[in-house]
């Protein structure tokens, strides 16, 4: 009986609401040696139901297979929930590494794609020994964030309190947001919870509770701390990206409307949770 081998890096998934600082939480694992970070691949949300449904497909062919092609003495297999973490996991890391072997020195991989949030309990039945972590950034500034977003990248538009599309923008924000913060203090106990304020104040601290909390070991960095700060992210790009990068310095560049911000403090609400950092 062929038995398979369970590979020994430790998997880690970064999720919360878009535009919550999840790539810059994400930079901050990539300092350490031997971890290896990237996003966005939504690894869940494109495979997760696909491959449920192509196993039972296949495990019910199968069945049929052994009991009718073969007058029952077939000996084909079907996937066990064993193999399917390993099929998941060999998918996984080609796409996480383009194809290319997992380099010697990887101990920890980490994926971060906002949505995860959502795929808690399908990440915990597909790697079970994984490390979930959200972050938390507060409403106002996301919304902000999300506008700016819109107003470079789709219509300038968006930069106007009154434009039809930023209205209806901000009644779908207040739906998505009840049910993130649901999200958070349901699947809590099996979540980091990380504030992005928090972490963006202290880059050390952050990076101290990385390695004491969640890697649980002091693998050193390879990049120094002031690599994550925003000036120099920005001037690692080219300067047509960085001219429309949401990493901003200075004052934000898209103002919110005082209704805007009443409605956003009366309706999205912070979750019940006591947060990890």
């Amino acid at each position: 009986m062929t038995t398979t081998t369970r590979t020994t890096q430790q998997k880690i998934f970064i999720g919360g609401y878009t535009k919550s600082g999840t790539t810059f939480v994400g930079r901050a694992f990539g300092l350490f040696n031997g971890v290896y970070a990237k996003g966005e691949q939504d690894y869940f949300r494109i495979f997760t139901k696909g491959m449920r449904e192509m196993v039972v497909d296949y495990n019910e062919n199968i069945t049929h297979v052994n009991r009718e092609v073969y007058d029952g003495q077939g000996t084909l297999g079907p996937l066990t929930p064993d193999s399917f973490r390993d099929l998941h996991d060999k998918i996984f890391k080609h796409i996480f590494f383009s194809g290319e072997p997992v380099p010697d020195d990887c101990t920890t991989i980490v994926e971060k794609s906002p949505r995860n949030i959502y795929w808690v309990s399908d990440i915990e039945v597909i790697f079970p020994d994984a490390i979930n972590i959200c972050v938390y950034r507060e409403p106002k500034a996301v919304f902000r964030s999300l506008l700016r977003h819109m107003a470079d990248h789709r219509d300038e538009n968006y930069k106007k309190p009154k434009f039809k599309h930023r209205r209806n923008m901000l009644t779908k924000f207040f739906e998505h947001w009840e049910r993130y913060v649901s999200v958070v203090e349901k699947k809590k106990q099996i979540l980091k919870v990380i504030r992005y304020d928090t972490a963006a104040a202290d880059h050390q601290a952050l990076l101290d509770f990385i390695e004491k909390d969640i890697l649980g070991h002091s693998p050193g960095l390879k990049s120094p701390v002031e690599t994550l700060s925003k000036e120099h992210y920005l001037n690692s790009l080219p300067e047509e990206a960085r001219a429309k990068s949401l990493v901003q310095v200075g004052p934000p560049k898209i103002t919110l409307a005082k209704e805007e911000i009443a409605q956003i403090e009366r309706l999205c609400r912070a979750p019940n949770i006591e947060f990890d950092f």
